[in-house]
C-alpha cells in the first residue's frame, strides 16, 4: 500500500468542507490537483472513500471509518516534526517560557537567578503577555513552558499547579481604611473593582468575583486595561476603585496605592502547562526549578 501525506490532508480536508474547491482552498492548492490526488489515495486504498458529484461530496461508509485514523496519522506526523524541532541546536539547552505579569516580576527573575548561582548551563527565554493570552502566545512562539493562572494547555501539554497565591486587596494610600493590618472586603460597601473585560481571561475573572462575593462583596466592575498601571489606574490613586493583586505583584504596585491583607484570606492557584513527556534535560531542570522557586516564595 503506498499513500502520501499529502493524500491524507486532501481526503480530511474534504471530510471538512465536503466541497472540492474549499477543500482545495485550505489547502492551497488547485482543485483538480485536490481531485487527483483523492483518486490516487482512494487506488492505494482499494477503497472509495467519497460519493461525489461535480461539485459537491459526500464521505461513503468506509470514508466515515477511516476519517478518524486519517486524522490521527496528521497529527502523529505533526508530533514527528514538532519533536525533531525541539531537537534542534538552537532549543536543545533553552526553555523558552510565556508568563503573566505578577511570573515575569517575580517568579522568572528568581528562577534564572537561582539556575545561575547554581552554575546550570540552563538557557531561559522568557516572554511577558497579559493573562488570558498566554496559550495563544505560545503556540505562536512555539514556547515550552507557560506561566499562569486558570491555563488551558495545548494539545499534548499538561498542566499542574506549582502555588496557591494569597491575594490583597489595593487602595488608594489616602483611603481610610490604609494603614489597617488587614480589612474585611463588605468593609468596601460600594467602591468598585478595577478588572479587565470578562472575555481576555474568563475563568481568571471570575475567580476574583468568586473571592469578593464569599466575602460579602458583590462590586460593580469597572473595566480597565489589562495591568494594574494602565491608563485607568489613576481611579486607584484617587481613591474611586479597588483592585485585588496577588503577592507577587505587591512590590510593583505604585507608590500612591497600597496593598492590604484580607480578613479572610484569599487564594488563587499560580499555574505551569508544559509539553508532555518532552525528552531534554533543559525543560526536566527548568520545571523542577519553577517548582521548587514558587514554593519557596510562596512560603517566604
Amino acid at each position: 500500500m503506498n499513500f502520501t501525506l499529502r493524500q491524507v490532508e486532501v481526503f480530511v480536508a474534504l471530510a471538512d468542507t465536503l466541497h472540492f474547491g474549499r477543500a482545495a482552498d485550505a489547502l492551497m492548492i488547485a482543485q483538480a490537483t485536490a481531485s487527483q490526488e483523492l483518486k490516487r489515495l482512494e487506488l492505494a486504498l482499494g477503497l472509495r472513500l467519497f460519493d461525489r458529484t461535480t461539485r459537491t461530496a459526500s464521505l461513503t461508509p468506509a470514508g466515515q471509518a477511516m476519517l478518524d485514523d486519517a486524522r490521527a496519522l496528521l497529527e502523529a506526523s505533526q508530533q514527528f516534526g514538532t519533536r525533531s524541532y525541539l531537537f534542534r541546536e538552537e532549543f536543545l539547552h533553552r526553555a523558552r517560557i510565556v508568563a503573566s505579569p505578577s511570573a515575569i516580576n517575580e517568579l522568572i527573575p528568581a528562577v534564572i537567578q537561582r539556575a545561575e548561582r547554581a552554575g546550570s548551563s540552563i538557557a531561559i527565554e522568557e516572554f511577558g503577555v497579559d493573562s488570558g493570552a498566554i496559550t495563544a502566545e505560545m503556540a505562536q512562539r512555539g514556547a515550552d513552558i507557560g506561566v499562569g493562572r486558570f491555563l488551558t494547555p495545548l494539545p499534548r501539554f499538561t498542566k499542574e499547579v506549582i502555588a496557591e497565591e494569597e491575594f490583597y486587596a489595593v487602595l488608594a494610600a489616602t483611603h481610610p481604611l490604609v494603614g489597617s493590618t488587614e480589612i474585611d472586603l463588605a468593609q468596601l460597601g460600594d467602591l468598585p473593582l478595577l478588572l479587565w473585560s470578562r472575555e481576555q481571561a474568563p475563568e481568571y475573572y471570575d475567580g476574583l468575583l468568586q473571592l469578593c462575593e464569599e466575602r460579602s462583596l458583590h462590586p460593580m466592575v469597572l473595566v480597565s486595561p489589562p495591568r494594574i498601571v494602565g491608563s485607568r489606574s489613576f481611579l486607584l490613586r484617587e481613591g474611586k476603585a479597588f483592585a485585588l493583586v496577588p503577592r507577587s505583584a505587591v512590590d510593583s504596585l505604585p507608590s500612591e496605592v497600597q496593598a492590604i491583607p484580607l480578613t479572610q484570606r484569599a487564594f488563587l492557584p499560580l499555574e505551569m502547562t508544559y509539553r508532555l513527556n518532552d525528552p531534554r534535560a533543559v525543560i526536566t531542570e527548568t520545571l523542577a526549578l519553577l517548582r521548587a522557586t514558587a514554593r519557596e516564595l510562596n512560603d517566604a
